[in-house]
């Protein structure tokens, strides 16, 4: 079957189930799919000031992810090079595209991604970006070059400054990563509810692919396969034949496996959330409170400036929702997310390019 080369969705494009929707985090960038509703501001409204915080661009992995999923299945494979048959016949000669040298670093597709979301954000706000001339990333390589190969698709592309925030300064870092700032956080919250659903249904999995498998799959060895048909598809630029080896419903269970443990972590059931998206909200309401008063955005931005962007890693933009209590609900944690089946009317926690 011919890879099918990636392309991003537009918001009148009705629904059609792509696994590549529902890998959190780690899929490469789409354009949300939404109810038809215009980008444009309503009849009679103009925007005259905008603010976006932006998560880094597709990596090469995780590296948290890929020594506790994918290297240990890797190991495996390597090991075990024949034997493979059925869905799963190619991966006897498959090599994993994901370099260990190059973790966590940008990939060519997400730099190629990034400058996408830069046209769409220029076409949105033609009168708001040519006077964009200072921007903010924190202090990781990933978040510089998502924020460069965003604004390559600007023509004035080579006045904009980026400012990497590598110290606190004036509460800035407090905003772009407020987590590190907190020594009561953890990413512990979550773990152990993810454990527990991802045991159900990756031995579930395990099972049904046995028949093809040279070697028993654990259910994590089922995640870390899962994650490599994202990574692949967003280091090739391409989709990877992985991700038809599995079907709808398996991946719906790896998407609420994520979205349970980033409820835990970083969304409404970490009693920290609120608090530690509310520095950037709290910068960027006074920004607009300065323009609306004074004509000029303050004090370290151009005063011409009326569009703002701040790139981040993917744990802040669910701060920043749940802090605007957009996941409010009067249910208890063990109804919203439950660890022993699918909660299918839970609010999904992760997106890319929040």
């Amino acid at each position: 079957m011919p890879q099918i080369p990636l392309q991003p969705l537009d918001h009148s494009q009705g629904y059609q189930f792509d696994p590549l929707l529902h890998l959190p985090g780690i899929s490469p960038y789409f354009d949300a799919v939404g109810f038809g509703l215009e980008h444009k501001a309503p009849e009679g409204c103009n925007v005259s000031a905008a603010s976006y915080l932006v998560r880094h661009g597709a990596i090469y992995a995780n590296d948290k992810e890929y020594d506790e999923y994918i290297k240990p299945f890797l190991w495996k494979l390597e090991k075990h090079r024949d034997g493979w048959s059925g869905p799963l016949s190619f991966m006897s000669k498959w090599q994993s595209p994901i370099e260990e040298d190059k973790l966590e670093e940008l990939t060519p597709s997400g730099a190629v991604d990034a400058a996408k979301v830069g046209k769409h954000l220029l076409e949105r706000y033609e009168h708001l970006v040519p006077n964009t001339k200072r921007i903010l990333a924190d202090k990781k390589s990933r978040t510089y070059d998502t924020a460069k190969s965003l604004i390559k698709a600007w023509a004035h592309n080579d006045t904009v400054e980026i400012v990497q925030v590598k110290k606190n300064k004036d509460g800035a870092m407090e905003s772009l990563i407020p987590h590190k700032s907190c020594a009561a956080f953890s990413k512990e919250p979550g773990t152990e509810e993810q454990e527990t659903f991802i045991d159900i249904y990756g031995a579930s999995v395990a099972t049904r692919l046995a028949p093809y498998m040279p070697f028993k799959l654990t259910p994590k060895d089922v995640v870390g396969l899962q994650q490599l048909c994202g990574y692949e598809s967003a280091i090739n630029g391409k989709r990877s034949k992985i991700c038809g080896v599995f079907n709808d419903a398996e991946w719906m269970a790896y998407e609420y496996a994520w979205d349970l443990k980033y409820a835990y972590m970083v969304g409404p059931m970490n009693p920290l959330s609120p608090y530690l998206g509310f520095p950037w909200l709290h910068a960027q309401s006074k920004i607009f409170q300065s323009i609306e008063e004074r004509g000029k955005p303050g004090e370290g931005w151009p005063d011409e400036q009326r569009f703002f962007l701040s790139f981040t890693h993917r744990e802040v933009p669910p701060f920043v929702a749940t802090a605007l209590g957009l996941f409010n609900s009067s249910s208890k944690a063990v109804e919203q997310f439950p660890a022993d089946h699918i909660n299918v009317r839970t609010p999904l926690i992760f997106c890319n390019f929040c």
